[in-house]
């Protein structure tokens, strides 16, 4: 604890350390702000630590030097001790350190101790000085003197790369992984699908995919920050991935339906097995396989499978599943981890884990008549693998306080899953403190950690689901909630969590940030609704799933395709020159939008501009916020201008027309920005050749980054025959 402290000098120092817990325990002053907020700040007496004061490390223990930051990683190991030391401690038996992450950090002028059991703890003490330090030199001001004891609430940390509808470049991975690790994320929960390079079952991988040892690479970068990648595979259902393909045709569980695997078929685990080595090779070292099992809508219903169904039920035969591809995880090394929405689908309490409109009575009511039934198999379900208790909502219904206690009441081990942002779309996403539902963001993400920590549960997944496939930067905010909360679940408020947020990833402050995303929500709440008589475009990805069928998770029949597709009558007319000023008044609700929108266009376009000038780092996050919001508003120029061409003088009616066709030529050229920004960190087409994998969502409908313009290619296309030659 006292390394770069004087034997003689030792004791005595120790009492003032100690005795300063009592008189300064207190938060870190401004400007210093720690992600995540650390559990314990002792301020002490004595100066503080200037910016470049540290000039070596002296390692005590046996044990590597832990990878380090920008700042940190400057310094060199030495074996002499002096001014400007920053001492790593490795004890393994330490008395100090509560928890094997956790870690003690001492300032006491130009000299620093980071103490912990083990090297995860050094690590993440070396990433809070590197936050620390970051702060002193960017407003120059001495870190102040003092002791910070920390540690996680939830062992595994974990959040969700899902990159079934786009892949991104590995550059960006590869900084995705050192931003984790910095707010001491622990795991990545990787969603491969067709984007990893199989080689047993070559098919399956996109020729634009992650070869094996890339991903393998990527593993063993990961695991240098602490940060384990675990693999995951889609077993039984969520496979069109693989099913797309004719060759497997025969493994489908309804031949006309790629969604679901046959779980009775031998050839269903000759596949999924070959896909899951290919997986566990692809991440060395790991310590889990995770194997889907979410939404299985059509099984029991193929010549195998029914005479089970009936005779002992949808859910034996899900667990027979589950059994089979447990044990194969067991044998290779591997803890599977399970989405558990089906047998509580089975056991008919499923509702009442996540509807709001269920309270405590039929709560209860449900789960005393479902609990026998999950009882009477209780022997099937396998008690190796983590049964992850998924909900976007906000935790407390009480059927979803009950799954997790029936999950450790029967022995079963459970993780919980929450969501960055569950319902958001393309461009900026919803602010939790004005809309207030059950799927929130970051409200949701605490409100379902603090119950984990509550209920003992050790590990977190916060998802980001690429359905409607947004920019991964899009959902960093969550990532870092994530990680704030998982080590305190009782830390900061929503505001102040922004505050530190802006100040960790920007190296700024934004006192209106509420205000600033508020404004450019609205506009992209228009973006998503100009074009349509109702709805919305995010409402074809609902038209999809409203269609007769099994089930609404279900991909289309063929037959079925060109309902979906035909957006023209779904989208609004255009002016009439025979009848001026009716549009005007028919659309007079989304063309005062409009104005407002443009009113606001100059203010917000400066406030982006200035954010990205003024950032420290990162500014790539806003020069994609600005790409996204010029994209956004072409929807009211457009509205604007159609409405200038709405009008019985001529001359005013041909100036109108001369917008529109600006308006839509900036459009075009809008465009092509987005594309630009997007192509810095994303593959925005896929190769020739690629087999496309269509089911509802709407990011599956094309090969390129297109999908997000659908509505504008039409729209624009009517347009263009509209307009006078």
């Amino acid at each position: 604890m006292t390394s770069f402290i004087s034997k003689k000098a030792g004791i005595s120092i120790f009492l003032v350390i100690i005795t300063a817990q009592f008189l300064y325990s207190e938060n870190l002053p401004a400007p210093f702000m720690l992600i995540p907020q650390p559990k314990e700040v002792i301020l002490t007496k004595g100066g503080g630590l200037k910016y470049g004061s540290l000039k070596q490390i002296m390692l005590k223990g046996d044990f590597s030097r832990p990878v380090m930051g920008e700042i940190l990683s400057r310094l060199p190991v030495s074996d002499n001790a002096g001014r400007g030391t920053l001492w790593l401690v490795l004890d393994s038996n330490s008395s100090i350190i509560s928890s094997d992450e956790g870690y003690q950090l001492i300032i006491r002028g130009d000299r620093v101790e980071i103490s912990a059991r083990t090297e995860a703890g050094l690590f993440y003490g070396c990433q809070s000085l590197e936050q620390l330090l970051e702060d002193s030199r960017d407003y120059n001001r001495p870190v102040p003197a003092c002791r910070i004891n920390d540690y996680p609430v939830l062992s595994y940390r974990a959040v969700h790369f899902d990159v079934k509808h786009h892949l991104d470049q590995m550059n960006y991975y590869y900084e995705s992984i050192d931003r984790l690790a910095r707010y001491k994320i622990n795991a990545v929960v990787f969603e491969f699908e067709d984007k990893l390079r199989y080689r047993r079952q070559p098919l399956v991988g996109a020729s634009q995919s992650i070869s094996i040892d890339e991903m393998a690479a990527l593993t063993r970068y990961a695991r240098a920050r602490n940060i384990e990648i675990t693999p995951l595979v889609q077993g039984l259902g969520h496979a069109t991935f693989i099913l797309k393909h004719e060759a497997y045709a025969g493994l489908r569980e309804l031949i006309w339906n790629n969604w679901a695997f046959c779980p009775l078929h031998e050839g269903t685990y000759q596949v999924l097995f070959d896909l899951y080595r290919d997986a566990i090779d692809a991440t060395p070292g790991s310590k889990y396989l995770h194997i889907g099992g979410d939404e299985i809508g059509n099984i029991g219903l193929c010549p195998r499978c029914k005479p089970m169904a009936d005779k002992e039920g949808l859910l034996s035969l899900s667990l027979y599943w589950l059994k089979r591809v447990c044990e194969f995880a067991e044998e290779n090394g591997r803890i599977p981890v399970f989405w558990d929405d089906m047998p509580l689908k089975h056991g008919e309490v499923y509702e009442s884990t996540w509807s709001d409109d269920i309270n405590e009575e039929e709560a209860e009511k449900a789960w005393n008549e479902g609990a026998p039934k999950l009882d009477n198999l209780l022997r099937d379900f396998p008690k190796n693998c983590v049964y992850m208790r998924w909900n976007y909502s906000m935790a407390r219904q009480p059927g979803n306080i009950k799954a997790l206690d029936w999950y450790q009441s029967r022995g079963l081990k459970a993780m919980i899953a929450t969501a960055t942002n569950a319902e958001g779309g393309i461009l900026f996403q919803e602010e939790e403190r004005e809309i207030q539902n059950s799927l929130s963001g970051i409200i949701t993400i605490r409100s379902f950690i603090k119950l984990a920590a509550e209920k003992g549960i050790y590990g977190m997944l916060c998802t980001a689901w690429d359905d409607k496939s947004p920019h991964m930067e899009n959902y960093w905010r969550g990532f870092i909630a994530s990680a704030e909360y998982s080590w305190s679940p009782d830390g900061r408020r929503l505001e102040e969590f922004d505050d530190a947020w802006m100040q960790r990833e920007f190296g700024i402050s934004i006192p209106d940030y509420l205000s600033l995303n508020s404004r450019l929500r609205r506009g992209s709440v228009l973006w998503y609704e100009a074009y349509y008589r109702k709805g919305n475009r995010l409402d074809d990805e609902s038209a999809l799933q409203s269609l007769p069928r099994l089930e609404h998770w279900l991909p289309p029949l063929p037959y079925q395709e060109k309902m979906f597709f035909d957006y023209t009558s779904k989208l609004i007319e255009l002016p009439d020159p025979d009848k001026p000023g009716s549009w005007s008044l028919k659309y007079k609700d989304r063309i005062d939008r409009a104005q407002t929108e443009v009113n606001d266009q100059k203010y917000l376009t400066e406030r982006l501009e200035a954010l990205m000038k003024s950032s420290k780092k990162n500014r790539y996050y806003w020069e994609l916020s600005q790409a996204l919001y010029d994209l956004q508003m072409s929807a009211p120029q457009i509205l604007l201008a159609l409405r200038d061409s709405d009008d019985s003088d001529m001359q005013k009616r041909n100036e109108g027309y001369a917008k529109v066709k600006e308006a839509v030529n900036n459009f075009w050229k809008t465009w092509d920005t987005v594309k630009q920004a997007y192509e810095k960190t994303r593959f925005v087409s896929y190769p020739p050749g690629y087999v496309p994998d269509r089911y509802f969502h709407v990011a599956s409908q094309r090969e390129d980054l297109s999908w997000m313009i659908q509505a504008e290619e039409l729209f624009l296309e009517m347009v263009n025959k509209w307009l006078p030659v």
